[in-house]
């Protein structure tokens, strides 16, 4: 009896723990969506901000209300619009509860979205806006000089439609996220344009795409402009590629390398012959080039010639026009095709040099004259005349001579330092007739004269 009465008792003790195990393994739960007579979900509201085209996070969420009449798992979700929906599982006992439903996706578009929510096979309904992004808020870097870190790629030729590889990367800075629309527009038949959206802040580079047709074969000007905001470029238009050279600078599509500039860059004081700058380039194809840099802060820089063979060589680049601001200035030798960037940092203005020429008021001593002069032949480069100074205060210095017989000389410059100096300046003009021609210097006093024979 006693063996029956143990029995009984471990039955019943394994009944109870049995009972237990099955109250806590619950299964799937039962229940139903709160909602209205409309059967729209009450109360429930979207949390949240829901844009098109940005990524929902778990600050994007519903809080359903539910009834639970059994408890267990549950997984309750909506269905897929506009790119996203809400969903959320897991356990629950029972009673009047609220789920947070967190959203997933992205939303493609604005507008009203009517979603389902489901609970087993309870259901109800309710909308969510999404709201169009907002126009960013950004600046073309440059603005409103030249545009700073722009490149042009692609050929462009006269009368040859541009194609996809014709693209302007032009460099902005976003303040704020949203909306972009970019125009860049010339006067020689061809356009480029570029929308989308900034999703960060900070310096980035946006990809315009070409269209058009170019008709002139020139260095035509392009002005980007966005909303507040405006820059310019350059693009250099071929006629066609017939004889013409194919090559690329060192550093090419980034910063251009293995250059070297000569000669002062002063604001105020415009360049000669002796501003130059050296660049190295790749030739794959021999024949005729021409490069010319935009035009930025007051000066340009140019070249052309002909390559006769392939390979690594150099070209030299002449400055023209006058800097009009102390400011590092970026600069892009545009062949048609692709390139690099470069910059140059303009000197403040100096104040005028204090100097005496050697020889005054007498013969200038020394005076070199190197070239050819002869009559109804124009002056070049290499026509100059070397004379001596002696600078008491260094500063800006601009020297020239009479005109005398079709012809005379100049040079401007900065003295960096004081003491007795050479200084080299330039023929200008050509001579009209055989004969010994005599100069001096204008506004300087002392002045000293030297002779040059005509041929």
């Amino acid at each position: 009896m006693r063996l029956v009465k143990h029995l009984l008792l471990l039955f019943a003790a394994w009944m109870m723990v049995f009972s237990c195990q099955r109250e806590l393994d619950f299964g799937e739960s039962i229940g139903t969506l709160s909602k209205d007579a409309g059967n729209n979900c009450f109360p429930l509201i979207a949390q949240g901000s829901f844009k098109a085209d940005t990524a929902l996070t778990n600050n994007n969420y519903i809080d359903v209300p539910v009834n639970v009449e059994y408890p267990g798992t549950f997984h309750i979700y909506t269905d897929t619009l506009n790119g996203y929906s809400f969903y959320q599982s897991g356990k629950i006992s029972k009673g009047p509860k609220t789920i947070r439903l967190i959203a997933n996706g992205q939303p493609i578009k604005k507008g009203r979205d009517h979603f389902t929510v489901h609970y087993g096979h309870s259901t109800c309904y309710f909308d969510n806006t999404v709201k169009g992004l907002e126009p960013a808020v950004y600046t073309l870097t440059g603005q409103p000089d030249s545009c700073k870190d722009f490149l042009a790629d692609g050929s462009y030729l006269t009368n040859t439609s541009l194609t996809a590889s014709n693209i302007l990367l032009i460099q902005v800075n976003v303040s704020s996220e949203g909306t972009y629309a970019i125009t860049a527009t010339t006067k020689n038949n061809f356009n480029f344009y570029g929308e989308g959206i900034f999703t960060r802040t900070g310096i980035q580079t946006v990809v315009l795409k070409g269209t058009g047709k170019p008709v002139k074969e020139e260095l035509t000007g392009v002005t980007v402009a966005a909303p507040g905001t405006a820059c310019k470029c350059g693009i250099n238009v071929l006629s066609d590629q017939a004889g013409k050279a194919v090559f690329t600078f060192d550093g090419s599509p980034g910063n251009c390398v293995n250059m070297v500039f000569n000669g002062n860059y002063y604001a105020n004081i415009g360049m000669d012959v002796t501003n130059t700058l050296v660049m190295r380039v790749n030739v794959t194809k021999v024949g005729t080039y021409s490069v010319a840099t935009n035009a930025a802060n007051g000066i340009t820089f140019s070249a052309s010639g002909t390559f006769i063979t392939t390979g690594p060589q150099t070209i030299t680049l002449t400055a023209s026009g006058t800097p009009t601001l102390s400011v590092t200035t970026a600069f892009v030798p545009n062949t048609g095709t692709v390139s690099c960037n470069f910059y140059l940092s303009i000197l403040p203005t100096p104040p005028p040099a204090v100097f005496t020429l050697s020889g005054a008021p007498g013969n200038c001593n020394p005076a070199t004259v190197s070239g050819i002069f002869k009559a109804t032949k124009p002056l070049g480069p290499a026509d100059m005349v070397t004379v001596q100074v002696n600078v008491t205060t260094a500063g800006v210095y601009n020297i020239s001579t009479t005109t005398v017989n079709g012809f005379s000389f100049s040079g401007k410059g900065v003295f960096t330092n004081t003491g007795v100096q050479n200084v080299k300046l330039y023929a200008n003009g050509t001579p009209q007739a055989t004969q010994l021609t005599n100069f001096s210097f204008i506004n300087l006093n002392p002045s000293c004269g030297f002779l040059v024979n005509v041929l």
